[in-house]
């Protein structure tokens, strides 16, 4: 049996291949984070239970519970898990439906505005 060795472009395809597995379920940026000693993606020690001001609370796919910028977030597509892209190029695969998401930004902006009788 004949070992069969990959080419270059192989190798290649292969790193791209792991990066975004890495990228969509958050691996890479978790271990770039405690490396360098700062808190993990887990948002739980940054944000109280009741969620902080300006931030949108969503699942990923693998259910880590993950908080956002709603206003560094860029756009959100559908596919048929929510894509949600921010500012600075990242995306985010998450379980919460657009509809969710919305209606927490929603309220955040509803909350902000006051009302004069």
């Amino acid at each position: 049996m004949r070992i069969r060795r990959k080419t270059e472009n192989q190798k290649i395809m292969d790193r791209a291949r792991k990066a975004r597995k890495e990228r969509i379920f958050g691996d890479r940026n978790r271990e770039r984070y405690e490396r360098y000693g700062f808190p993990s993606g887990d948002a739980s020690n940054q944000v109280g239970d009741q969620g902080g001001k300006g931030m949108v609370k969503v699942t990923r796919l693998n259910g880590e519970v993950l908080y956002l910028n709603l206003l560094q977030i860029q756009s959100m597509e559908s596919i048929p898990e929510t894509k949600v892209r921010m500012m600075n190029g990242d995306y985010y695969l998450v379980k919460d439906t657009e509809e969710s998401i919305m209606d927490q930004i929603r309220a955040f902006i509803k909350s902000c505005i006051v009302y004069e009788t």
